[in-house]
């Protein structure tokens, strides 16, 4: 893994930035139906990743995912490392 990113994705974010302005916000409303097992997965996800609702976990699960794009986009492999060691180059099935 010659060029290899050793970037972390972005953090999750806790709570909410605060807007600057008093604007409406514009939402939009999506939504999904999941199996049992892949309800029971979310659910655990969003234990896991202590994430506030089911929209906070697909948001931060989104921002992950753009960076993992964004890095194979710029030619980087992303891989597991435990200390010094590259232990796995990982291939996304995008």
């Amino acid at each position: 893994m010659e060029n290899a990113a050793l970037m972390k994705p972005p953090a999750p974010r806790s709570k909410p930035r605060a807007r600057l302005t008093k604007r409406p916000r514009e939402a939009h409303r999506i939504q999904f139906e999941f199996s049992p097992d892949a309800y029971e997965r979310l659910n655990t996800l969003r234990e896991v990743a202590d994430a506030s609702s089911y929209a906070q976990l697909v948001r931060d699960a989104l921002r992950v995912y753009e960076w993992v794009l964004e890095q194979e986009r710029q030619g980087y492999s992303i891989g597991l490392v435990k200390g010094d060691k590259l232990v796995k180059e990982i291939k996304f099935v995008l």
